[in-house]
């Protein structure tokens, strides 16, 4: 799959696109194909590393996590063993406060960060409609 991968503080810039490994979900994880994201001020201040505390979070010398991107709205692909409040095929938004990883054709993530994306409204919106 290809993802926006972060490996050192800076400006935009510093962003690469490159084919990484497509995750597979845990027991209670599901696997979204990413449709929408959005870059907000968590992206920006990770990017930077700004303010520089922020590094005792994402990291002090380089990322964490190379991928940013908190917002999503996708299609659940594959579910989890322990999964079963969805099923593929499920339409889905939400955000990850404990990570990363929504600039990439696809994300894991905890059943419970994921919520059922309404009919009348676009992928793009449902994104755009989770931090603040």
């Amino acid at each position: 799959m290809k993802a926006v991968i972060n490996t050192k503080y800076g400006p935009p810039e510093v962003l690469q696109l490159k084919e990484i490994e497509k995750p597979t979900p845990k027991g209670d994880e599901v696997l979204i194909k990413i449709n929408a994201t959005t870059v907000n001020r968590t992206d920006c201040a990770t990017l930077r590393a700004e303010p520089f505390f922020a590094r005792f979070f994402t990291g002090i010398f380089k990322p964490k996590n190379p991928i940013l991107g908190t917002e999503f709205a996708g299609i659940i692909e594959a579910v989890g063993k322990n999964v079963s409040s969805y099923q593929v095929g499920d339409r889905v938004f939400g955000f990850d406060d404990k990570g990363s990883g929504s600039h990439a054709q696809y994300k894991t993530i905890s059943k419970d960060k994921a919520l059922t994306k309404m009919p009348n409204i676009t992928y793009e919106q449902a994104a755009a409609s989770t931090e603040g």
